[in-house]
């Protein structure tokens, strides 16, 4: 017995629109994992951006006399002189 032909114009048309069914599903979870992905490295850098602000306000309001002085290359010598 053979097959009826639109039978085999549906089987062959169906393999590729199965084939494209799944590209989409896994180009679907792929935007999203990128999206979280994304949102996660956004919130990272407002947090660096804070931090940031913050040592620069630091520095700036630090007074300089305390810490480490001036360096002064005629009487500092290094030791290996």
């Amino acid at each position: 017995m053979t097959k009826p032909p639109y039978h085999d114009d549906q089987a062959s048309l169906s393999a590729p629109i199965e084939d494209l069914q799944v590209r989409i599903t896994f180009l679907d979870d792929l935007v999203e994992e990128l999206n979280q992905q994304l949102a996660i490295q956004t919130q990272e850098i407002a947090d660096l951006k804070k931090q940031m602000q913050f040592l620069y306000q630091r520095m700036e309001s630090s007074d300089l006399s305390e810490g480490i002085a001036a360096f002064d290359p005629l009487t500092d010598k290094p030791p290996h002189y």
